[in-house]
Order: C-alpha cells, then structure tokens, then sequence
C-alpha cells in the first residue's frame, strides 16, 4: 500500500520550541499520524498543557521543560526522553526566536541572543539526538530554518544570519551521518500566521508587502507545512538529505 510510506505510527519525536506555533502545529500532524511526541519548551505549565491536548487527541505525549540555548539542559533533556520513551526516532527543532530593529541598532546582546537559540540551541540538540541516532543507525532531523536564510528581511540582520546558519548547519550533518542512515533536513517558511508575526498581520502595510513579494499572495497557515513534515519524516523522504525545502508561496524565487 502506497500509505505506508507515510506510516510514523509509534515512533518518538522530539520537538523543540514544540508549545507554539510551527512547533505546536507539527506537533499535531504528528500525533494525528500516531507518533509519540516530546514537547520541549522554556514554560513547563504551557508543555504539559500541550501534552494534555494532545492526549486529547488520542496520541502519546509528554512535556519536557528545558532552555535549547544551555548544552548541559540539553544533553539532559535528551537523556529524559530517551528513558521515558525508548528512544528518538524524530527531531523537530522548532524553537527559535526573532527581534526585529535596524541592524545598526541592535546590541551584541540581542544578536548574541537570537543567535543562542535559533542556531547555537539547534546545533546543541542535533548533536545530543545525533549521537542517539548514528548509534542506533537511523533517524529524522528537520531543522526549522526561513526564508530569511536566502532573502534579506529589514530589521532581522541576527535572524537572517541565524537561520542562514541553519541550513548550512543542514547540510554539513547530512554529509556528516548519511551513512548511519539518519537523513537531516530543513523547512524554510515564508510568513506563516504563528505568534512570531502576529503584530505584523493587523498592519495594512503588511498586506501590501504579501501582494508585491509572494507570488501566492497570501499568508501562510501552518496547515501549509503538514505534507512536507510528513514526508521528511517517513519512509517516503528515506533519500532526502541535506536540503532546505522552502514553503513561501514562491517569496524565495
């Protein structure tokens, strides 16, 4: 049957950044796919509402409270998965942050902050999961990288050269653990409808910018990144590896 390409049914995945937006709605497509999902977030009392909702739905779930952008809370958390779940099967590393300002306004410490969690916390989790997977010789890792990594936004100098880093980052660990089986890579979403751009949808202007620059001309939903997720993490994306696969109604072209 065609369908078992698609079939994550009782494996494990880890979601960073997993309680909001792009992060949350993954996490249900893949809880209505039958995976068992690890929601890890900064805010234990959101995770474990997460968790809750998505036992609603029928899945397995579980909140791991942690900050990505410290290695030792990292490699704990990781551990904490492992023991309470058997395994990781699937990497979602969704958490991120942006703040936006003129480059030459921002300080070293907001840079250093994006930074932090968008690129340095992805490459932290990807290297505790990764020795997980290379030993067990198979996994999926998708890394949430933009857009921005190949369009220069306004007042998002960190976050551009962040998500940059992202899916350069992508390509280096595909080359790296091809050939333990573990296949790495990345979404890069346009504007999506997430909390990240809420302030922006109520602006006029904002619209303006969506009919000039996306071919689609429209906002994303996070629906939009359902198939893709769903590909990358089963049977059928087995010889994908190491791309950025944008979802931007055509912003990037």
């Amino acid at each position: 049957m065609i369908w078992k390409l698609f079939d994550i049914r009782d494996q494990v995945a880890m979601i960073t950044g997993g309680s909001s937006g792009i992060g949350l709605a993954i996490a249900e497509t893949l809880t209505k796919a039958g995976a068992k999902v690890a929601i890890v977030n900064r805010d234990a009392d959101v995770g474990r509402a997460v968790a809750t909702k998505l036992v609603s739905l029928g899945g397995q779930a579980h909140a791991f409270p942690v900050d990505v952008g410290v290695k030792e809370n990292v490699e704990s958390v990781v551990e904490a998965i492992i023991s309470h779940f058997g395994g990781i099967d699937i990497l979602v590393n969704s958490a991120g942050i942006n703040i936006r300002k003129k480059a030459i306004d921002f300080s070293l410490s907001d840079w250093q902050k994006i930074l932090d969690i968008n690129l340095t916390g992805t490459f932290a989790v990807c290297q505790a999961v990764g020795r997980h997977m290379i030993s067990r010789r198979k996994g999926r890792i998708i890394n949430i990288s933009s857009v921005a990594a190949l369009v220069g936004l306004p007042d998002r100098a960190p976050y551009c050269a962040s998500k940059a880093g992202v899916s350069q980052l992508t390509k280096v660990l595909a080359v790296e653990w091809a050939a333990y089986g573990v296949t790495v890579n990345a979404i890069g979403p346009g504007f999506i409808k997430t909390p990240l751009i809420v302030d922006l949808l109520n602006d006029p202007s904002f619209q303006k910018k969506i009919e000039d620059t996306v071919p689609m001309q429209r906002v994303g939903e996070t629906s939009d990144l359902q198939g893709i997720v769903l590909v990358l993490c089963s049977g059928a994306g087995a010889y994908i590896t190491g791309q950025t696969i944008y979802i931007d109604g055509g912003m990037s072209l």
